[in-house]
């Protein structure tokens, strides 16, 4: 497969682009990094490319030396790439290209290579240096804080923080200053050290591609990340890199030149510590450049020694070449093997063992011992003997001198060598050679004696053949010229140097450094092939015969075999992993390593049993992937063979076949192997005694009488024998298992002994082993085990007695022993596998574990117990290993993983479903009380060591990082189950309520607000020891461990700030901590590519979780360094670059997002300028902000890429628009930024007109619709904050641009939501049905966890597989299950949210666009057609009320707030008349009952409607009429008579809301304050007055006045007015009788209209209000003025009842004029007062303020009273032509002459006036803030009170 075609500039693009900021140069450590993450390799196509480019080919080709030395071509290239045209030639503050040239030629001239080589590594240092920068120390505040936060501060000289350089260091300044760090020979020193590291991983590069280059069956081997094959594009392009390295093997084989260029460049490395670099340096950076020169030419010797091992071992498949031979061994004698190497630093120390360990490796496979041994033992004839490296006589002879010195040498030092594994395998070729040359001249004798016989007078001579002349040559006794070794052949010479240094041990010691250093996943093919090279020479040593079956070999043979598959690891592991290649390899030899290992093994069961069982338990974790019974289990259960001691005085057998003399024997009576009987057992100093019968009778074994065997030794008596027994040995091991149990009455039978501890030990683990084979076989199978493979072990769900209960009592027992006898030998051991074993039945049969749990003394209940603890302080913590901790940790999380993944099958009350059969099973076997108290307990006792664990003593730094990740891990599980799913607050109700406790008990104790740092100490201490970790050139296993630890804490920390959040906590210590620890965070996203992300994801939530507290949060900035925070905010701004993975780049714009709009100044500062704040204050006058960036702000950047939205990329759009949005509405300066961006605004309206309209059906159609709303929702409220600031600046040019672009939102902004009813209906319906106990709202997501739009959006799909995935029906028959429905279910509710998000933007977008209706004709009709939609949208909604009312509700406002904005601007467009009938419609469609229409849930949304209806009434007034009026005789002079126009025909429309709004209306509320006062609002009132008013004003309407009046008279509406009038003083709000306003204004509108006015005559109106007790405030001796409390009182005479009595003295006259005057004069004192009140004689004083002033109230008074004075005068006048008696029609009470006086004083004298006018409300506040229309007077009010007098004064003197 050829690799895909390169970006010809990926490798190095113009050098504008890598100073702007638009490309990050990839570093060969970037790429080997990437290598190492699946993930990478697979998303990241700019790794790819580069990859691809013929660049990166050509150096990874040659590797040994990458660059090319100077030349002319580069230099021209150079100055190609360097000059003006392509470069900016002018200097910034942070580059200067001249500098640049400079230092390239330099660094070129330094290290001989070529320029343009050269020119890379300096623009690559130049983009890294913040990261160097930040990664270079400590300062000394940033020294305190990280102090203060991890608590060392407090700690003084604990052991806590004992390794950590960052808080062992003296408070002081660690990093370098910026001057010095800028200065010329540090940035020389960063050079070199830069050319140094690259060399080092284009070595460690090609190593890895040469890997993948090997055949597809090795690379299946190796697990590029879980269910992920390799990569296509990456193999290929190793195929090419292997194939150029290859070049030269298709030459004669003495050419094999890449090998001979390793050797020499081997030498060259060596010679290059000895003498150092011979650079010419300044001398302040000379000692720290001789240590990274020494350090990086001993990492490439081990990468080049790893090169040569994968080159010989995966690509050599014969023998190699003499001359590669030679020249490797004579390489090896110049540097003895690696054995006595020196470094000068003690930062090379780690690589030491395996520099030793890979020349090792390199020099055995270089003999390729198993084809060696081929050839000795082939028979064919050998060409060319001499090309052969074991028939070169000259080649043999030299290697024999080599190994003999080396064997010289350890005899002399006592240490083993690295050449012993090369050393032993070349004897076991010279003893190949010896038996074969022996076995040739055997057969010659013969064929010579023959000969002889025959002719006896032919003497033949017999030829030498060349394995003769070889073994001569290696027989050569002088090569052993030591006398003091004697006189031996170098054969017999070396056999006994490898049996004198133990080879088994150290092959046993080879392959356990195998695992630890080359334990990354990219080192596994040579790791794998390693392990086969140490199998083979142990193969080799057996099949020769040199060795044999002994505790040595069995010893090496396992730990070969086990490699990195023990057991956790093996649990951890993907369940589809290939075979183990060594595992299979041995399996399949059924030459040597089966008969001649295993079945000596299997031959010697069960008299020795351990190594049996161990080769059993190797083979069980790295067999093949097989469903049922593994291969092991099978081959136990059809044993044949038995070997035991026979019982003391048994005779039952007589001896067979005597003939033979093979002691054959036979039973002549049944044999016995256990037998039964009371025994008892001392444990300590404790004897107990239980009478416990382990197995039934069914149960019971014997070896039947005629089985045949065979004695194998009577050397002593009892004799051992072997029989012919066929059996199951699976049933013999759990049975032998129960006799170690104290108290069981079974014994062997044979020594009448309980079976060993070892033997238990082993059992367990091969038991614990078989099980999870099958049930990691079984992963996505309904059973789980195999039920054979249970029965065959006496494991049933329902018994008491079984293996489980056996071993559950050797638990309890050990535990015992441990805690009262703490060490015992083994017993820990023992103790480790019963972890294994009862971890694995948790996968099995929970209900087993749950009660042993509940019952067993490792945990303390009721105070007692507690076995963990005691074990874990008396044993382990003086170990120093911690395998028993490690097993308990992980049997927690196994039994938190099936508390919740069992939650749905104990709620339910049908037959629970087991993984292991159909069997029954009442839940978890106890009551989930007692469960969830057992979770509570063990979380408890693990926080504790949690907590403490950071000063113990450890051997092996991996079980450190084991137990703190995996402790963190699981309590963030935790957190996740009980947080993560189900939106209710109460943790009981959820399905994972199990959790409750614990999850609550983590939660306070890491989320409390004490300042206690023991549950913080170990999260920070997680960062810093990733931060303070020593530089590592071979990546080892406890790296990966570290990078684990590291991810885990940060990930728990994130997941508890967002806990926190949730649950709206205070401010937590653990935040105020992180907070301080910024400068840890700030290293670790600098550090690794793989720490950026859950980095980004912990600092948002941080900066989240801060701004909920009240005052100013802690800056996230503050507590870095200036230069650290600098350095820091640059390495983010290049978001995802180099690899542009993508995901990454999300999570930064969604922290930048948080940044902006959680008020962290100073970093939200740096993103919009580019510039901290100190930069920004420090900018030189003249010179721009810009000129001092080193690239673009990331504002800028955002506004670029959102210029030509990338479609295929939505994700990452969604995440710049989100953050453009939220800057420019919290920061308002970034507007001119953006204003300035003359391509952004145009960028999104082409997108926004690119959006169609459609029908999806597709799911990734779907997707796509979500996607785009979400991107048009948040370009709605970017334009919207745009025209909003353009109007701001009365700058309308946009909307020319924007208007006719907004199709996309006019059509689908306010549609109804594509919500499926009858999918989520039928859903819930079939899922509660079919899971009962259990609803849908238990999987929906919450905050901890969020998803985007997609199949995992609101339902999580990940935990209901976890916890419904037992039942048939999840997963159900051709897309027909609740999975598939579940996803349907998410993608529809994406798709519902993505459109209510849509509709909220086009909400926003809409009111501001309608602020500019006047200035663009195109939008009043575009605005009202989005009403009238809206509208009739949520008529035709027939989508779920308690879903969708909030959004039935937001579609309203949307409706009201654009109407509103057209009524103000008083639209004049012909199709806003036609809003009325819609309005009118979707009320009626609601189906209101207008009786009750003000209570219930559906009462806001009614009066919302109403308001609607107000205003779209308001377009059916006439256009000369004012829309609106504030004078108190509105009603009284609508009653005018008006000229009808050309009117819509929409009076039955009025006429029925006057009957079904009005009338009902105002009676429902009338007696709904009676019944509840808190249901209804004085607005309500208002609304129906308002709609009232409007409908009366409406020129059709005027026909129509006597059927409205005939209307409201059968609803009694003015009785229910009046009776409102009454209550209002008992209904007063805070003394206040708005009622009685409200209703004396609603009696106004009625009397109106004429027809009415006479009606309320009739019944006697004002008789009626009479008799209120609100009216007795007017007879009070002053009456009730502007100033009197409640001043509603003066307001409700001057609106409300002298406006009546006009209305009625209009409709009526003359008889009512009389009782008019009448009740008026009732109240002489509001008369008087009203005559006296515009006295202008009458000043303000001290005692009354308020005496003198004029108001509007007052005015308008005057005005009505002086009308109703004319009125009544003129009907005086004229009595006999209205027909009534003068004398009976009394003069009001009221001044006339004295306030003619007073009101022609004020007018004449308008600058007094002025100055006693004053306001009274808000209203009359606003007018007087108004600028008058008429140019004598200074302000509206002013206007208002002149024309009043003015009028007033017209009335009094007419």
């Amino acid at each position: 497969m050829a690799p895909t075609q390169a970006d010809p500039e990926v490798f190095f693009p113009g050098l504008q682009k890598c100073f702007s900021g638009e490309h990050q140069l990839l570093s060969w450590k970037a790429v080997y990094n990437a290598l190492c993450d699946p993930d990478t390799v697979h998303e990241s196509l700019k790794f790819k490319s580069f990859l691809v480019s013929a660049d990166s080919i050509a150096i990874l080709s040659r590797p040994l030396k990458p660059f090319d030395g100077p030349s002319q071509a580069a230099k021209d290239k150079f100055e190609t790439k360097t000059a003006a045209i392509n470069v900016t030639p002018s200097s910034t503050k942070y580059y200067d290209i001249e500098d640049i040239k400079k230092d390239t030629l330099w660094l070129s001239d330094l290290t001989k290579i070529d320029e343009v080589s050269a020119l890379r590594i300096v623009v690559l240092e130049w983009q890294t240096r913040p990261a160097l920068q930040l990664l270079g120390g400590f300062t000394e505040e940033e020294v305190i804080s990280v102090q203060d936060a991890s608590g060392a501060s407090n700690l003084g000289t604990s052991t806590f923080w004992a390794n950590s350089s960052i808080l062992a260091a003296p408070v002081a300044s660690s990093a370098q200053p910026s001057t010095l760090f800028n200065s010329d020979a540090q940035r020389h020193l960063r050079l070199l050290e830069t050319y140094l590291w690259e060399r080092v991983y284009i070595l460690r590069t090609s190593q890895i591609m040469t890997c993948r280059a090997a055949s597809e069956e090795l690379r299946q081997e190796v697990r590029f990340g879980k269910g992920r094959k390799t990569d296509g594009d990456i193999d290929a392009i190793a195929e090419v890199v292997i194939k150029a390295q290859q070049s030269g093997w298709k030459e004669p084989p003495s050419d094999c030149n890449f090998l001979i260029e390793c050797i020499d460049a081997l030498q060259s490395r060596l010679t290059g510590i000895d003498t150092g670099s011979d650079w010419t340096v300044p001398e302040g950076i000379q000692a720290d450049l001789e240590q990274t020169w020494s350090l990086c030419q001993a990492v490439e010797i081990a990468h080049i020694l790893q090169l040569m091992f994968a080159h010989i071992d995966l690509f050599m498949p014969k023998m190699p070449p003499v001359a590669m031979i030679l020249a490797w061994y004579r390489f090896m004698r110049q540097c003895a093997f690696f054995a006595n190497i020196q470094f000068p630093f003690s930062v090379q120390e780690p690589l030491l063992l395996p520099i030793q360990l890979l020349s090792s490796s390199v020099s055995l496979a270089l003999l390729k011992l198993h084809h060696a041994v081929d050839y000795l033992e082939s028979e064919e004839p050998v060409e060319n003997p001499a090309s052969i490296y074991i028939f070169n006589t000259a080649c043999l002879r030299e290697i024999t001198e080599i190994f003999i010195e080396v064997a010289k040498e350890e005899k002399r030092s006592g240490a083993a060598s690295p050449a012993g594994p090369a050393v032993f395998a070349w004897g076991i070729i010279a003893f190949s050679m010896r038996n074969e040359v022996a076995r040739i001249v055997g057969f010659g004798d013969e064929d010579r004696q023959t000969a002889q016989e025959d002719y006896p007078t032919h003497d033949p001579q017999p030829e030498q053949t060349p394995m003769q002349d070889a073994l001569n040559a290696i027989e050569d006794e002088t090569l052993v010229s030591d006398p003091s070794f004697g006189t031996k052949s170098p054969i017999q010479f070396l056999a006994e140097h490898s049996a004198r240094t133990n080879i088994f041990e150290l092959i046993e010691r080879l392959a356990q450094m195998t695992v630890f250093f080359l334990g990354f996943s990219v080192d596994e093919i040579i790791a794998n092939r390693n392990r086969l090279l140490l199998l083979g020479l142990i193969r080799a040593s057996v099949r020769t015969e040199l060795v044999r079956y002994s505790p040595e070999v069995i010893k090496a043979t396992l730990a070969v075999l086990v490699g990195r598959r023990r057991f956790w690891d093996w649990v951890d592991s993907d369940c589809r992993t290939p075979e183990d290649p060594v595992v299979q390899a041995f399996s399949r030899d059924d030459e040597v390593m089966l008969p001649m290992i295993l079945e000596e093994a299997q031959c010697r069961y069960p008299y020795e049993i351990a190594a049996f069982l161990k080769f059993l338990s190797a083979m069980t974790l790295g067999g093949p992937y097989q469903s049922g019974v593994p291969p092991v289990g099978e081959m136990l259960r059809r044993t044949t063979r038995f070997t035991q001691t026979m019982p003391p005085d048994f005779t039952g057998y007589n001896s067979i076949r005597e003939e033979e003399n093979a002691n054959f024997i036979s039973l002549v009576a049944d044999l016995d192997l256990f037998s039964t009987g009371k025994t008892t057992k001392l444990l300590g100093s404790r004897r107990r005694e239980r009478d416990l019968t382990a197995f039934d009778e069914g149960d019971y074994m014997y070896i039947p009488a005629g089985t045949v065997g065979n004695v194998v030794d009577d050397s002593a008596t009892p004799h051992i024998a072997t029989w012919n027994y066929p059996h199951s040995a699976l049933g013999y091991l759990v049975t032998l298992l129960s006799t170690f149990m104290v108290g069981s009455n079974c014994v062997e039978y044979a020594s009448q002994q309980p079976t060993s501890m070892e033997n238990a030990t082993e059992i367990i683990e091969l038991l614990a082993d078989l099980l999870t084979f099958s049930v990691r076989s079984s992963v996505g199978e309904k059973m789980g085990c195999s039920q054979d493979l249970l029965e065959a072990m006496n494991i049933g769900a329902d018994r008491t007695r079984d293996t489980v209960s056996v071993v559950f009592a050797i638990f309890e027992q050990e535990m015992q022993r441990q805690c009262e006898q703490p060490g015992v030998e083994g017993s820990l051991e023992l103790l480790v596998n019963c972890t294994h074993f009862v971890y694995i039945m948790v996968s099995i049969s929970p209900n087993r574990v749950w009660p042993w749990l509940a019952r067993s003394r490792l945990l303390e209940n009721d105070g007692s117990g507690g076995s963990l603890a005691t074990i874990l302080v008396g044993s382990e913590m003086v170990a120093g290993r911690y395998d028993f901790l490690i097993g308990c940790i992980r049997l927690f999380e196994a039994l938190i993983e099936d508390a919740v993944a069992q939650c749905v099958t104990r709620k339910g009350t049908s037959k629970a479903v087991t993984r292991f059969g159909s069997v029954p099973t009442p839940g978890s076997g106890t009551s989930e009380k007692t469960m969830s108290n057992s979770l509570l307990t063990f979380g408890r006792t693990l926080t504790g060591i949690f907590e403490s664990s950071l000063s113990w003593k450890y051997e092996r730094i991996a079980d450190k990082l084991e137990i703190n990740t995996r402790l963190a891990g699981t309590f963030d599980t935790i957190l996740r189950y009980a947080y993560g799913f189900d939106d209710t607050s109460s943790l009981p109700s959820k399905l994972t309520s199990l959790l409750g406790p614990v999850a609550e008990y983590l939660a306070d104790l890491f989320l409390s607000t004490s300042t206690n740092d023991l549950p913080t100490n170990p999260i920070l201490n997680s960062f810093v020891s990733a931060a303070d970790e020593p530089l590592r050139p071979i990546p080892t296993s406890a790296n990966e461990l570290l990078f684990r630890q590291t991810r885990t804490a940060l990930s728990f920390s994130n997941t508890l700030i967002r806990v926190g959040m949730l649950q709206d906590r205070p401010c937590s210590h653990l935040e105020q901590q992180l907070f301080k620890a910024a400068p840890l965070l700030a290293r670790l996203y600098a550090m690794n590519e793989a720490y950026k992300s859950p980095v980004v994801l912990l600092l948002e939530s941080l900066v989240r979780t801060a701004a909920r507290a009240d005052g100013e949060p802690p800056s996230l900035l503050g507590h870095l360094g200036p230069e650290t925070a600098k350095s820091f905010l640059m390495i983010l701004s290049t978001l995802d670059q180099p690899l542009e993975t993508g995901a990454i780049e999300v999570d930064i714009w969604n922290l930048l997002s948080a940044v902006v709009s959680c008020k962290q100044q100073w970093f939200a500062i740096y993103l919009l300028t580019g510039n901290t704040p100190r930069e920004s204050l420090r900018v030189k006058q003249g010179e721009t902000a810009s000129s001092q960036l080193r690239w673009k702000t990331l504002f800028t950047f955002a506004l670029d890429r959102l210029s030509d939205i990338d479609v295929t990329k939505p994700r990452r759009t969604i995440a710049m628009l989100e953050f453009i949005t939220l800057a420019q509405n919290n920061w308002p300066w970034a507007m001119n930024d953006l204003r300035k961006h003359k391509k952004f605004i145009a960028g999104l309206v082409t997108y926004l007109k690119g959006l169609k309209q459609a029908d999806v059906k597709a799911e990734g159609e779907i997707i796509d619709k979500c996607n785009e709303n979400r991107i048009a929702a948040l370009i709605a409220e970017t334009l919207a904050m745009y025209l909003h600031t353009s109007r701001q600046l009365n700058n309308y040019s946009s909307l020319t641009e924007i208007v006719p672009n907004l199709t996309y939102f006019q059509n689908c902004g306010v549609s109804v939501p594509s919500y499926n009813s009858s999918l989520h209906a039928n859903l819930k319906k079939n899922f509660e049905a079919r899971f009962q106990g259990c609803s849908l709202a238990s999987f929906k997501r919450t905050q901890i966890s969020p998803a985007e739009f997609g199949r995992n959006y609101f339902y999580d799909l990940g935990f209901a597989e976890k916890v419904l995935g037992f039942d048939s029906s999840w997963h159900g028959y051709r897309n027909q299950g609740f999975f598939d429905e579940f996803v349907r279910a998410n993608i529809n509710l994406s798709l519902v949210e993505s459109q209510i998000l849509l509709l909220k933007s086009w909400k926003l977008l809409a009111a501001e666009l309608s602020n500019a209706v006047k200035r663009d004709d195109r939008l009043p009709k575009s605005l009202i057609s989005v009403a009238k939609d809206c509208l009739i949208a949520n008529t035709q909604s027939n989508l779920p009320q308690a879903l969708f009312g909030r959004l039935v509700m937001l579609r309203v406002d949307f409706a009201f707030t654009l109407i509103q904005k057209l009524v103000e601007v008083k639209s004049n467009d012909e199709s806003a008349r036609g809003l009325f009938s819609v309005v009118w419609g979707a009320i009626r469609a609601t189906r209101f009952d207008f009786e009750r229409a003000f209570i219930g849930d559906g009462a806001d949304y009614y009066r919302v409607m109403l308001k609607i209806l107000f205003l779209s009434l308001q377009f059916h007034l006439l256009q000369s009429a004012n829309g609106t009026s504030d004078d108190f005789r509105t009603s009284f002079r609508a009653s005018v008579s008006i000229k009808p126009t050309e009117t819509d025909a929409i009076s039955q429309q009025l006429l029925e809301i006057l009957t079904e709004v009005v009338a009902k209306g105002f009676r429902s509320l009338a007696n709904q304050i009676h019944e509840d006062a808190k249901s209804c609002s004085p607005t309500d009132f208002v609304l129906l007055t308002g709609i009232l008013q409007t409908i009366l004003r409406i020129p059709e309407m005027q026909v129509h006045h006597s059927q409205a009046a005939l209307i409201f008279s059968n609803n009694n509406t003015s009785r229910y007015a009046v009776s409102l009038f009454s209550w209002s003083d008992q209904l007063a709000i805070d003394r206040d009788p708005i009622y009685g306003e409200l209703s004396i204004l609603f009696l106004l509108e009625l009397s109106s209209m004429r027809v009415m006015a006479e009606t309320l005559a009739v019944e006697g109106v004002l008789a009626r209000l009479n008799t209120a007790n609100l009216m007795n405030y007017y007879r009070r001796p002053s009456g009730m003025g502007p100033f009197d409390d409640p001043p509603r009182l003066f307001s409700i005479w001057t609106r409300g009842i002298l406006p009546l009595c006009l209305n009625l003295l209009d409709a009526v006259g003359a008889p009512v004029a009389a009782e008019i005057a009448s009740f008026l004069n009732q109240f002489p004192a509001q008369l008087a007062r009203a005559s006296a009140c515009l006295n202008s004689r009458v000043v303000p004083t001290i005692a009354n303020p308020n005496v003198g002033h004029i108001t509007l109230g007052m005015a308008s008074e005057t005005h009505s009273l002086a009308l109703i004075v004319l009125v009544l005068e003129r009907l005086s006048s004229s009595s006999d032509a209205v027909g009534i008696i003068p004398t009976e029609l009394p003069q009001l009470a009221w001044e006339k002459a004295a306030v003619k006086e007073d009101v022609e004083g004020w007018l004449q004298g308008r600058r007094g006036l002025r100055d006693r006018i004053v306001p009274t409300n808000e209203r009359e506040v606003e007018l007087a803030r108004m600028k008058a229309e008429s140019e004598d007077a200074e302000n509206r009010l002013e206007e208002r009170v002149v024309a009043e007098l003015r009028s007033a004064l017209g009335c009094l003197v007419d």
